[in-house]
């Protein structure tokens, strides 16, 4: 009979989540609109129209995408194919990867640690590193002036990634906007230090700290075999090339996360309510840390007003907007939202350099109707 009990427990318990799941799918399917920026109803027929159409222009097989009002998902969708070959459809499984949307993500994971005064922002990183990792850099001093604000706000003068040979300092660190892969892997390093683990202890501690809590179960920055199975294929202009199964050797903050547009969307709602980081912690990573006023190198770099703690800032018909682009061998992505409004707009897709689909996407959306 207990055996029946705890049979009856579980089975219930699996009926009433499946149920809750459906009506989540189902209130999803039954959205007709949603809220632009400028509090416009925009139809999802409409957006959904657009997006094939500029599928079609740009050569972009699929496409996840999710819409955020007011704190909440209010709309999440995938069109075309995660082969084009073969005619795989993507679905809300199908997982693309996350190319540069990976650094704000990183980025949370570094002001927990601050939260924990695990990791200050403006200690010198250096001081957390053993001696044989300090030699690895020793060839230029100037890498003991770098810290972890530093490296968020791309201002450490590292190379995007280094060619062969010493990794080299091409400014004073802290003076001048030169975005970085490598400054998220030397963070990296100092991180795997203090905790002392390597790179498969960080994906352990990221899964811990940020997405089991928020319900991102699939999205790692470390591949596991999920993963591997339900990526899309990378495409080249409508051509299918084969997947980068990232065997990984490291933690690559800079561009490993796997994830699709439901589960990212969970991140950044958490960013935008302050339920993963504190308020003045949030607050924090959003403060403009270097301005293209003073940095012309930034808005040539990256076209932002400013770079804060891991996310890009613009200025959009009196909104202040953040966000991050993203793009790997035949992905690409993009997220922006609007913190006061608690708006925002995510996309990933699996053809190279099609980012600019996504501001195409974000500009539709927001246009006055």
């Amino acid at each position: 009979m207990k055996k029946l009990h705890i049979f009856l427990v579980i089975t219930l318990a699996f009926i009433s989540s499946c149920k809750e799941n459906y009506r989540k799918d189902l209130s999803q399917k039954e959205t007709k609109t949603i809220q632009n920026l400028n509090n416009q109803k925009v139809s999802i027929d409409s957006i959904n129209a657009f997006i094939k159409r500029k599928m079609k222009e740009m050569d972009i097989p699929g496409v996840s995408y999710a819409i955020i009002n007011n704190g909440q998902l209010v709309f999440h969708n995938t069109l075309g194919y995660s082969n084009l070959e073969t005619k795989i459809p993507v679905n809300s499984e199908t997982i693309f990867e996350g190319a540069s949307t990976s650094k704000p993500v990183f980025a949370s994971l570094v002001m927990l640690l601050v939260e924990d005064k695990k990791l200050d922002l403006d200690t010198p990183l250096y001081t957390y590193l053993d001696e044989n990792t300090r030699n690895n850099y020793n060839h230029d001093l100037r890498y003991q002036k770098i810290t972890a604000r530093i490296v968020l706000s791309h201002t450490t003068g590292f190379p995007n990634w280094r060619g062969s040979g010493d990794l080299t300092i091409s400014f004073e660190p802290g003076t001048d906007f030169s975005y970085s892969g490598e400054g998220y892997q030397f963070l990296v390093k100092t991180i795997e230090s203090i905790l002392l683990t390597d790179y498969k202890g960080l994906e352990n501690y990221f899964q811990q700290r940020i997405a089991t809590p928020l319900g991102m179960i699939h999205t790692k920055f470390v591949q596991d075999d999920y993963n591997r199975n339900h990526k899309a294929f990378p495409h080249f202009r409508g051509i299918k090339k084969e997947k980068n199964n990232w065997i990984a050797k490291e933690f690559n903050a800079a561009s490993a996360l796997h994830t699709e547009s439901r589960e990212f969307s969970k991140w950044l709602i958490a960013i935008m309510e302050n339920s993963l980081l504190s308020k003045s912690s949030t607050e924090i990573m959003l403060m403009d840390q270097i301005e293209a006023s003073k940095t012309p190198s930034l808005l040539s770099d990256a076209g932002a007003m400013a770079w804060t703690l891991g996310f890009a800032k613009y200025k959009n018909s009196g909104h202040i907007i953040y966000g991050h682009e993203g793009n790997n061998d035949g992905f690409s992505c993009l997220f922006l939202f609007d913190k006061d409004k608690k708006w925002a707009m995510i996309q990933f897709n699996n053809a190279n350099e099609a980012y600019d689909f996504g501001y195409d996407l974000f500009g539709y959306i927001n246009k006055d109707n």
